[in-house]
């Protein structure tokens, strides 16, 4: 049986920089949560800020919450 998973939606924190959403990302990961999750209403495009939390973190599992997909095209997806 598998404990309780724990995930975070992770915002800008109002404004904060990328490197800092990475470095909050990574902590997170290290305190043992079990996924991040990123949403467009935080004004940074959550698949890339998506894209670049995954290249920093090891095991953390990490979503989209909100994203569109209308104007995107389906390999982006």
């Amino acid at each position: 049986m598998q404990g309780i998973r724990i995930g975070l939606g992770m915002g800008d924190g109002g404004g904060a920089s990328i490197d800092a959403i990475v470095a909050r990302c990574q902590r997170a990961e290290a305190d043992g949560f079990a996924t991040l999750w990123f949403a467009n209403i935080f004004g940074f495009d959550a698949m890339t800020l998506a894209a670049l939390v995954g290249r920093e973190t090891r095991s953390v599992e990490i979503g989209t919450a909100v994203a569109p997909t209308h104007s995107r095209h389906p390999l982006y997806m």
